[in-house]
């Protein structure tokens, strides 16, 4: 099986779909410039995340589930297991960054979700680690996120 397929350049760079192994389907994606390769490296990357850190961002998306609930004063749901949280999760598209720091591999990753459908969600993974989880603010995937914001469930 091919993990990125339709290619063609796009409006704003190379535009196509990838495989999504947790979600057993493909989603967008659209690559800043023509760096197919580095493409291809963080398609790679999202088809080999390993057990914890995909429980890792399901924990952090509940997180932000249950926050966004009792914002609004809607009662916080509760999962017999985190990846349950899966259910409610819509990926819409991978988002492929100019490749920085010696062309590491990186998910940027735009969602939608059933309990926040006006801002959907954004996730962000480099270096084994969940980096941010939350509304889709258009975060920038090379940036240090060492000081976490409370908007941040990670």
């Amino acid at each position: 099986m091919k993990l990125i397929k339709n290619i063609e350049n796009g409006e704003f760079g190379i535009e196509g779909e990838v495989f999504f192994r947790e979600f057993e389907k493909y989603i967008g994606l659209s690559i800043e410039g023509d760096n197919i390769e580095f493409a291809q490296k963080c398609a790679e990357y999202l088809n080999a995340l390993p057990e914890d850190l995909f429980e890792s961002l399901c924990e952090a998306s509940i997180r932000y589930c249950n926050s966004f609930l009792s914002a609004i004063g809607e009662p916080a749901k509760s999962f017999e297991k985190s990846s349950d949280v899966i259910g409610l999760i819509y990926p819409s598209i991978l988002l492929v960054p100019y490749p920085e720091k010696e062309n590491e591999p990186v998910i940027h990753m735009e969602l939608n979700c059933e309990w926040e459908p006006e801002h959907g969600m954004e996730w962000l993974i480099r270096g084994n680690k969940v980096l941010y989880v939350g509304a889709f603010n258009g975060e920038d995937p090379w940036s240090d996120f060492s000081k976490k914001e409370e908007w941040n469930y990670a």
